[in-house]
């Protein structure tokens, strides 16, 4: 084989015995020499041929790629270290944060000899009549709240003009918009499509889409069922129904509404397998075991209390059935604690077997101790939406009343 072919390193072959015997005075010009030339080989890339091709290799070229790999490894290897799933409280701190705007309500209540009044707003859920044309609508209905606490008295007043009207032009398999919850969070006003997923920033009245929420565990392509969402240790959790996924005769398919996220500030989102609680809750609360249900559509959690609160929408300790559903409403106040370790449940009065919770909210300012909520009730075809105020402890301060409305209003805020 000829060496010219071979992989060869250009340095002196001249050793250094044949040196010190033909010069033994040039020994000290002739090491400086030879350290020369080694430098040299090992700064010049070593040489490759093929064929009749000459290749040269960098080292440092190649180091500078190498380290660039590393890099990238080391940074692939973290992300997907602070995106894996968790289910404490203290992995939380994964999460990207900033200065958390605190601000809530968003309107200053106005205060006066006693008499407290508060800005509060409703968004509807009109199901397949959302469609209009190529967009999907809802509405935005406002109104005012006046409460004194000394005599237990509230008024609600709603704005005379007609509900604002807002679309969006996001669908999946041609539904969309049917908005399920009212929220405030870091500042902002947000609301949530149960069709698609989608959570909404509401500014100025109009809807920018904010980040999008997949059934489940997160990995479908299928938008999650949103129906209750709270703050909680500066995070957004968003809840589905809490109740197994069947067919309309109540037989089995999956457990993806018994899933629950959680929204950093930034838009982080994280799925939590919440069967355990939710099943907790139904057992607890009414002996409620499978094939039985509740259906959870409200939600909150309380600083104060430290405590979890939900106002079921319905509840039957028999196998679903999506006509009989209509006539299962729940008139339950159910609270755990933050590991739902212990469950305390309130039944409250004007139990009507067509209403359901949808939304609620504590009243600001007042240790969270009093409670407005809405029904809805859907009956033949037909929608319709109630309003109430209790305490925690089930004394109604404001009886059940009709909103003059044939729209099905499904999340309620103090805006």
């Amino acid at each position: 084989m000829n060496p010219s072919n071979s992989h060869t390193h250009h340095y002196s072959k001249l050793s250094t015995s044949e040196t010190l015997s033909a010069n033994p005075s040039s020994t000290s010009n002739n090491s400086v020499m030879y350290t020369r030339d080694w430098r040299s080989a090992l700064r010049s890339p070593p040489t490759y041929r093929l064929g009749n091709r000459t290749f040269r290799f960098n080292y440092h070229f190649a180091l500078l790629i190498a380290a660039s790999i590393s890099l990238g490894m080391v940074f692939i290897y973290m992300k997907a270290k602070s995106t894996s799933s968790f289910e404490t409280v203290s992995t939380l701190s994964v999460f990207s944060r900033s200065i958390y705007n605190t601000t809530y309500p968003l309107t200053p209540p106005k205060y006066a000899r006693g008499i407290q009044t508060f800005r509060i707003g409703m968004v509807a859920d009109l199901d397949t009549a959302s469609k209009i044309g190529h967009s999907w609508k809802s509405y935005f209905k406002k109104g005012y709240l006046t409460f004194i606490e000394s005599r237990r008295e509230l008024r609600i007043i709603w704005d005379d003009q007609e509900p604002q009207a807002i679309e969006s032009s996001f669908s999946l398999k041609d539904r969309g918009m049917e908005l399920s919850e009212l929220v405030t969070f870091d500042g902002k006003l947000l609301s949530f499509d149960d069709r698609t997923g989608l959570v909404y920033k509401l500014e100025n009245d109009k809807l920018i889409p904010w980040v999008i929420l997949l059934d489940g565990d997160g990995q479908s392509s299928k938008g999650f069922k949103s129906e209750w969402a709270t703050v909680k240790n500066q995070m957004l959790y968003v809840g589905s129904m809490g109740k197994e996924w069947t067919t309309s005769q109540g037989d089995f398919e999956n457990e993806n509404p018994m899933f629950v996220k959680i929204i950093s500030p930034g838009g982080e989102v994280r799925s939590l397998d919440w069967s355990f609680n939710y099943k907790v809750l139904r057992e607890e609360s009414m002996g409620i075991v499978w094939p039985g249900y509740m259906i959870h559509e409200s939600g909150a959690w309380s600083d104060v209390h430290q405590k979890w609160f939900f106002l079921p929408r319905r509840c039957s300790k028999n196998k679903y059935n999506e006509t009989r559903d209509e006539h299962m409403g729940c008139n339950l106040l159910i609270s755990a604690d933050e590991r739902f370790s212990k469950v305390t449940t309130i039944t409250l009065e004007n139990k009507e077997p067509t209403h359901g919770f949808s939304s609620f909210k504590f009243i600001p300012g007042y240790e969270d101790k009093y409670i407005l909520a809405i029904k809805s009730e859907e009956l033949n075809g037909k929608t319709s939406t109630f309003i109430t105020v209790f305490d925690i402890d089930g004394n109604v301060l404001y009886p059940e009343q009709r909103i003059p409305t044939e729209f099905k209003y499904e999340g309620i805020e103090f805006i």
